[in-house]
């Protein structure tokens, strides 16, 4: 009878330290999603940051972004696309906006558009595709 009671206890200890491993395992893998969560909310806050500020969090100047070949190519495009759905011109701020990119780069982009009409001076000047 001894014996039989003492192989019931360890059988309840051995069920029971299964079951809080179990339990264990469940809770570390929700913190981990969490976590990984929560990275992300924090790194596109960053992100909105930088671009409102101009510097990372902790008040580092952001660096330049620097446009590949082809994404020049490509934004030549773009802009040509903008340029030439406005059918009254557009504003270089305007263009920018539209590009999503920064404006050195659309200033370039804007130089190597094709049959480009400009009206207007300075901040005046109106963009148009003959």
């Amino acid at each position: 009878m001894l014996a039989s009671a003492l192989e019931k206890i360890q059988a309840i200890q051995d069920r029971a330290h299964k079951e809080i491993e179990a339990l264990k395992a469940e809770a570390l893998s929700d913190i981990v999603k969490k976590l990984s969560e929560a990275k992300s909310v924090v790194a596109d806050l960053e992100r909105q940051y930088e671009n409102l500020t101009g510097k990372t969090v902790r008040g580092e100047k952001v660096a330049r972004k620097r446009l590949s070949k082809e994404q020049k190519e490509a934004l030549v495009i773009t802009v040509g696309n903008i340029i030439q759905a406005s059918k009254d011109g557009i504003s270089m701020g305007d263009i920018v906006k539209r590009a999503g990119e920064p404006v050195s780069a659309v200033r370039e982009a804007v130089q190597q558009v094709k049959g480009l009409k400009k009206t207007g001076s300075k901040a005046t000047t109106l963009y148009l595709v003959r």
